[in-house]
């Protein structure tokens, strides 16, 4: 596996003010990264280093050369908050004109048909509606036929077809073994889809690993089953901090420890049927790591 990106003790700053610091990442040909943070946590100033628009002072290594060298370039695409209008340009247009950068680009009639755009081609870019105009975008990014895709915010404004889409485009891109990196406040689209998590709290990495070793690090957990026992037997279980009752003979425990209560049922077993248990969503561990300014 080749590493496509290697930063060693990256630092940046605006200023007087630190926006990054120390971070330390590598990423592999093929990942799908998800790159998750608050308002002014220092993602798009890191996509923007990563994309050689900010000065990284020789700690980034991209593609095997530095950022915003040509040769990296011509192997990258990206997906920037905000689109570009432009006047009387139609959608055929500024992709091919996208496209005759490149030395190796895609056929820019299969990309609009791959991404539910060729019945816009004819289109001014003016005339597109904002979800519309990310599609546009997404093929922009896409035109070159990259190795390596930053893409920052890439659904906004899309509605749900058009997700569906992208997303499924996405999964396709990595079963080519692309890799990718991802930021964004839909933090259930990235669970689905992300094989690595980076959590950028006040300019460094809280986190970085997978949504199970995250989740394993964040033990809070809903246990439901079946049982025609009496509630209280449940309530002094091991990190059980409520009980709620469901249905008729159904219980739901809520632990801060999913798996000491688990051990803490066993001699319950026999008496219970239909367990089923949910582990924290990434939105939910998000949640509360940002609440509590929380590193895990």
């Amino acid at each position: 596996m080749n590493e496509v990106i290697k930063i060693n003790e990256l630092e940046f700053k605006y200023g007087n003010k630190r926006v990054l610091k120390n971070i330390n990442l590598t990423i592999n040909s093929g990942e799908i990264v998800g790159l998750i943070g608050e308002n002014g946590a220092g993602k798009t100033t890191l996509l923007n280093i990563l994309l050689g628009l900010l000065p990284s002072n020789h700690q980034v290594t991209i593609l095997d050369g530095k950022p915003g060298e040509k040769k990296a370039r011509q192997k990258i695409g990206s997906m920037l908050q905000g689109d570009m209008v432009l006047a009387n340009v139609t959608v055929a247009e500024i992709i091919a004109e996208a496209a005759a950068q490149y030395d190796q680009p895609v056929v820019v009639a299969e990309l609009l048909q791959n991404l539910g755009l060729k019945e816009y081609e004819n289109k001014l870019l003016k005339s597109l509606s904002g979800g519309l105009m990310r599609r546009v975008t997404f093929a922009l990014a896409l035109v070159g036929n990259p190795e390596l895709l930053f893409l920052d915010e890439p659904t906004v404004g899309m509605d749900s077809q058009a997700r569906k889409i992208f997303w499924n485009r996405i999964k396709k891109l990595r079963d080519a073994g692309k890799t990718v990196v991802i930021t964004s406040h839909y933090l259930e689209e990235i669970q689905q889809t992300a094989d690595r998590l980076l959590i950028l709290q006040n300019g460094k990495f809280s986190f970085q690993g997978t949504l199970p070793e995250l989740q394993n690090k964040n033990k809070k957990t809903v246990i439901r089953f079946k049982t025609k026992l009496a509630i209280n037997k449940f309530q002094l279980l091991t990190a059980v901090t409520s009980i709620t009752p469901a249905a008729e003979n159904w219980i739901c425990l809520n632990s801060e420890d999913g798996d000491a209560t688990l051990r803490a049922l066993t001699p319950f077993l026999a008496d219970i049927s239909n367990i089923s248990i949910q582990r924290e969503s990434l939105e939910d561990i998000f949640l509360t790591m940002t609440t509590e300014g929380k590193r895990v």
